[in-house]
């Protein structure tokens, strides 16, 4: 077998390209995939997170609607003891660029700041270097205290240990806040969970200010459950009651509350959006990008069997069968599969280096890479990825080689 490979180099060499092609192609479609419902650092819940973050507030007396995310009145308020929640967290995004005035030598830079509550790193299990979260006591008074990541720490102050960081203060937008803890930074694809300081949000100025509606402001609400069917019917009936007592305006959630596999991949926000339709959608895209390169490969291995059809009536006349013969030819062609989709997951990791996944996620606070190797490199990648090659490996070589062994010992032969 390894003959005939070895024998056939530009074969085996175009067949690899086009193979590590393939497989480039589709790893980087399922590592963008998998990084939305994973259960990756620091989202390791996923399975049991869901969001409440759009509301719709219209007039009774018909003089139209506003559409935002939560207030202040429905994070603290009406949606701050729900029963079907383990865990109710929320974060405050103004939509503002946020500044460090680092100590080091080196101009002002640009973070992601994330204004939270203490039950945040309970959702979200943030690696702690050095330190711990503010806690209750410090939200409650909205004292200016930060936990900050790794990469901050070392833009802002340089190689100094983070213990000693611990306790010291950081300017953030010329505003001192004290270092509570340090944390390994997560992925900006990780869209909620990611940022790279995190306060009290009771401590930015304005943070209970009423929006321009009642329930509408700057709020996105985490929540822990067992039972999302439980906690769905529960906040209908906290919004029914709600729209009773009310005689100016009713409220309506867009889509909420929402799981996380829900919240990632319906993207285009579908009212009858399930999974199931989605995962045939998947199977027709990869289907489509399997499906060409099959094509091509096939073409090249009919050639190949052409030209092996001297060798085949040999093998014939010895006693050989199809169906050995048909499984050398799969055998070989697998081996220059595989070869293909280990070059193949190679340029896809040096692609995710290079940056396509920010152009993929459109992630606006950049890092040297949006997907870590805890991603690219998972187990179940690397099983899809195989299971990839195997498929191809079958739709490219199993018809023409089927129909090639076909031919009569005589025919064959001539050749």
């Amino acid at each position: 077998m390894w003959q005939t490979v070895l024998h056939n180099k530009l074969f085996s060499a175009i067949y690899i390209f086009g193979t590590a092609l393939a497989i480039a192609t589709v790893t980087v479609y399922a590592v963008t995939l998998w990084a939305k419902v994973a259960p990756v650092y620091p989202e390791y819940k996923r399975s049991n997170t869901a969001y409440i973050d759009k509301v719709q507030i219209t007039s009774k007396n018909g003089n139209g609607f506003y559409q935002s995310t939560l207030g202040y009145d429905a994070v603290s308020g009406i949606f701050s003891n729900l029963e079907n929640a383990t865990t109710t967290s929320a974060f405050l995004d103004k939509w503002e660029n946020h500044f460090v005035q680092p100590e080091i030598e080196r101009g002002n830079f640009k973070i992601k700041l994330k204004a939270t509550d203490p039950a945040f790193f309970e959702i979200y299990t943030l690696k702690f270097l050095s330190g711990k979260p503010f806690d209750s006591a410090e939200f409650a008074s909205g004292l200016p205290v930060a936990v900050i990541t790794d990469r901050t720490a070392r833009e802002a102050f340089g190689p100094v240990p983070f213990d000693e960081l611990t306790g010291k203060d950081i300017s953030i937008d010329n505003t001192k806040y004290r270092i509570c803890g340090i944390v390994r930074e997560g992925s900006p694809s990780e869209q909620t969970s990611y940022g790279q300081a995190f306060i009290p949000y009771t401590s930015v100025p304005d943070y209970d200010s009423p929006g321009p509606r009642p329930l509408v402001g700057n709020y996105t609400m985490i929540l822990l459950t067992d039972d999302f069917s439980a906690l769905k019917a529960e906040v209908r009936d906290i919004v029914n009651r709600y729209n009773n007592s009310q005689d100016q305006y009713i409220c309506e959630l867009v889509s909420c509350p929402v799981d996380h596999y829900t919240a990632r991949l319906n993207t285009n926000y579908i009212d009858d959006f399930s999974i199931w339709s989605f995962l045939a959608s998947l199977g027709g895209v990869l289907a489509v990008l399997l499906l060409v390169p099959a094509l091509n490969l096939s073409g090249m291995i009919s050639g190949q069997m052409e030209n092996r059809l001297a060798e085949m009536g040999v093998r014939k006349s010895f006693g050989a069968t199809r169906r050995p013969l048909l499984g050398l030819v799969l055998a070989e062609n697998l081996v220059l599969t595989l070869a293909g989709g280990i070059i193949g997951y190679a340029f896809a990791w040096i692609l995710f280096n290079l940056g396509v996944a920010d152009i993929i996620t459109e992630v606006e606070y950049g890092q040297e890479t949006v997907f870590t190797a805890e991603t690219v490199f998972s187990p179940i990648i690397f099983a899809f990825t195989f299971a990839v090659c195997c498929l191809l490996n079958v739709f490219s070589a199993f018809i023409p080689a089927y129909r090639s062994l076909g031919a009569p010992i005589v025919k064959s032969l001539k050749n």
